[in-house]
């Protein structure tokens, strides 16, 4: 096994309560985070994979086989896709997280896949762009909302993955009316979505939940790059969890029937 793996901490089913991963997922707090520890250990079954910097350093990376990717993207099959890497902010947050992205590198290398792939965006569910990897990186395609697919290859010759093309049909597909899309990775996305349509409900506003339950799935029907959170009217994607209680729920008014 790789030096750079060896040196990371694994985080597996029997020795998730035993390492800091719970409390290092609260500390580096983001829209979608901490995650849901029932998802993540179903997702344990779909061959996901947990690293951590060891102490007293501060960050986690999570990665999956790109065929069980909850991320929208194709052309993924002898890939790995990093579902989420967060570092300290203090400190060196880059250099921290290029051990983390040398790691899956090498993870990948080791098991024969052909290419890492991550999307770095500002959206929640996304790689955030302060931690984006660096030298020996490819951009190979632009998604909604500057979303960046980036890759690193490791053999070839490849076919390039790419975003999805039919993300207007996507939102249309869910039909009319007012929606809220996630993942379930985020309890706290989930309450938040819950609260809105209790919320919505009292004001006479029917908005129904479309929870992704897959990995093909997410792939298949996520409105946006990091699927976690969508808010989706007369099937078109309005945001995401940046938008406020109040415009969201001034949203679903707007389409209230008079």
């Amino acid at each position: 096994m790789p030096r750079s793996l060896r040196d990371l901490v694994t985080v597996s089913p029997p020795t998730f309560d035993r390492t800091s991963f719970p409390g290092v997922d609260r500390q580096l707090g983001a829209a979608h985070a901490p995650f849901d520890r029932a998802w993540l250990m179903a997702r344990f079954d779909e061959g996901l994979q947990i690293r951590m910097l060891p102490p007293p350093q501060c960050g986690i990376v999570l990665f999956q086989p790109g065929r069980l990717s909850w991320r929208p993207i194709e052309g993924l099959e002898d890939a790995v896709v990093v579902h989420d890497l967060r570092v300290d902010a203090n400190g060196a947050p880059r250099v921290a997280a290029e051990r983390l992205w040398d790691g899956v590198v090498d993870f990948a290398r080791f098991y024969g896949f052909t290419s890492v792939l991550a999307i770095v965006g500002a959206e929640e569910g996304l790689i955030a762009p302060g931690v984006a990897p660096g030298r020996g990186w490819l951009a190979l395609d632009r998604g909604p909302g500057g979303a960046r697919l980036v890759a690193r290859i490791l053999q070839g010759p490849v076919a390039m993955p790419r975003f999805p093309r039919d993300w207007k049909a996507r939102g249309a597909s869910l039909g009319p009316g007012c929606i809220l899309q996630t993942t379930g990775e985020s309890p706290a996305l989930e309450t938040r979505a819950a609260r809105l349509v209790a919320r919505a409900a009292e004001a006479g506003i029917v908005v129904r939940r479309d929870r992704l339950t897959c990995p093909e799935q997410a792939r298949a029907r996520a409105v946006s790059p990091g699927a976690t959170f969508s808010v989706i009217c007369e099937g078109v994607r309005l945001g995401g969890a940046e938008m406020s209680d109040t415009e969201i729920l001034a949203a679903f008014a707007s389409q209230r029937p008079s």
